[in-house]
């Protein structure tokens, strides 16, 4: 999953911290989520602090194939909108998953990049970066 992010960035020639908004992968699992948040420490660096992260799958839940595009055009929507989702469901913080979550209510902010993270079966990870007109 790091090498997908690191790949994403690298391939449109933008910095972590130009990123804001990332709607992460979240199954919500004990081994998942924290191996997601170690991917992102890897290929985020001291960004990760920073870009705002949530899942929506506790909303719309696990639509296996057919996540990716779900997820892509909630990340498009939310970022065009400027409306962040919040982690539905979150029951407090997990020591193994220390990131910037969107918590309590929807963040407005203003982003130019976002990116949506997936990962299936077998290792097929990716990580779509889009850009905000």
């Amino acid at each position: 999953m790091a090498r997908a992010v690191t790949a994403a960035l690298e391939r449109t020639d933008i910095a972590a911290d130009d990123l804001g908004y990332i709607n992460a992968h979240g199954s919500g699992t004990g081994q998942s989520d924290p191996a997601e948040t170690n991917a992102l420490r890897l290929a985020l660096g001291d960004a990760v602090a920073t870009v705002p992260v949530s899942s929506t799958k506790s909303l719309h839940g696990q639509t296996l194939e057919a996540s990716g595009v779900l997820e892509l055009i909630v990340t498009l929507l939310a970022a065009r909108k400027g409306m962040l989702p919040v982690n539905a469901g979150f029951l407090g913080p997990d020591d193994q998953c220390r990131l910037n979550l969107v918590l309590g209510e929807a963040l407005a902010v203003t982003a130019e990049f976002a990116m949506s993270l997936n990962a299936a079966f077998g290792g097929a990870n990716t990580a779509l970066v889009i850009g905000l007109p």
